[in-house]
């Protein structure tokens, strides 16, 4: 039942003296005009519910999704999900899709396409630092490959995933190892820039004895950092125990447990790392929000193809 507010009874006294002196007195001791009086009294049937206000929400909207943008909308997120929402706008732009990316966030919230995700806020004081070029800051890591996803006979060896990701581009390089130590992480440094495509300046790691040794127990340097310098590349710490300063890398191992660990089992050592190499090779073709709807690839050749226009002029 609606409630009965100053608006209705105020309304409701109009009419009342409108119904015994006429629309004009009304209009005019009540400080508004005939039109307003005419449209009460026809509602206006002796209960003052009647005279509640309505939603003036119009009935339809000539801008609305259409069904056909619709269905455009569930296939593309059901096919592409996975890789997020900017992949999904861009592969309904590429279908003929016309509106906004809020748009289009804004029917799946609606329509309850999938389901909302609570963020927490963080608290931690940390000024993040991204690239200015490919190859100006890189973040490294590793993670454990879960052993639930290993159907084969591993004979009591763990596999580790090393990771490489670009601040600027966000493209990656992954290698599937059977040891997490200084000897595997300098071969993948080895071959690291060749895989990227582009010359590396800064190399950021955590604490892990993979990659330094404790500052505290000793100077001397791992065979990583040997590499490292041989390379030109200078390493940076993050602060211990606040992996947050490795977000990106970070962030990246927890898409990988979404979309590739989660999801498959391997049969084979080989099957494996053919499973990684192809997963790394869609997330550097996969759109981003923070690149502005771009590809890592399509940021990395936009970079270089932009370098060398300089160079000619």
């Amino acid at each position: 039942m609606k409630s009965i507010t100053e608006e209705m009874r105020f309304r409701q006294r109009l009419c009342e003296y409108a119904i015994k002196n006429g629309v004009t007195q009304a209009a005019r001791r009540y400080h508004t005009n005939r039109q307003f009086v005419y449209r009460q009294l026809k509602k206006y049937d002796g209960d003052v519910r009647s005279l509640a206000l309505k939603s003036r929400k119009p009935h339809n909207n000539p801008n609305a999704h259409n069904e056909e943008e619709l269905d455009l909308i569930r296939r593309m997120l059901k096919r592409n999900g996975l890789y997020g929402l900017a992949e999904v706008y861009v592969r309904c732009k590429r279908k003929g899709y016309t509106r906004s990316f809020g748009s289009m966030c804004k029917q799946i919230r609606k329509r309850g396409y999938i389901k909302p995700k609570i963020h927490r806020k963080s608290y931690t004081k940390y000024e993040r630092m991204d690239g200015r070029y490919p190859g100006d800051k890189v973040q490294v890591d590793i993670k454990y490959v879960p052993e639930e996803c290993v159907r084969f006979p591993s004979y009591g060896d763990r596999y580790y995933q090393i990771t490489a990701i670009d601040e600027y581009s966000r493209k990656r390089v992954l290698k599937i190892v059977k040891e997490k130590s200084t000897y595997e992480t300098s071969k993948y440094l080895l071959e690291l820039e060749k895989n990227m495509g582009f010359k590396i300046n800064t190399i950021q790691v955590d604490n892990g004895y993979e990659f330094v040794n404790d500052a505290e127990k000793t100077n001397r340097k791992t065979r990583f950092q040997f590499v490292a310098e041989h390379l030109g590349m200078k390493i940076k710490r993050t602060r211990p125990y606040s992996p947050w300063q490795n977000g990106k890398v970070e962030r990246s191992h927890r898409e990988d447990g979404k979309i590739l660990y989660g999801r498959k089992i391997f049969r084979s050592e080989k099957e494996l790392k053919t499973a990684v190499k192809k997963h790394m090779q869609r997330y550097n073709s996969t759109a981003k929000i923070s690149l502005n709807f771009k590809s890592p690839n399509e940021i990395v050749s936009e970079y270089f193809s932009k370098c060398n226009i300089c160079l000619d002029n």
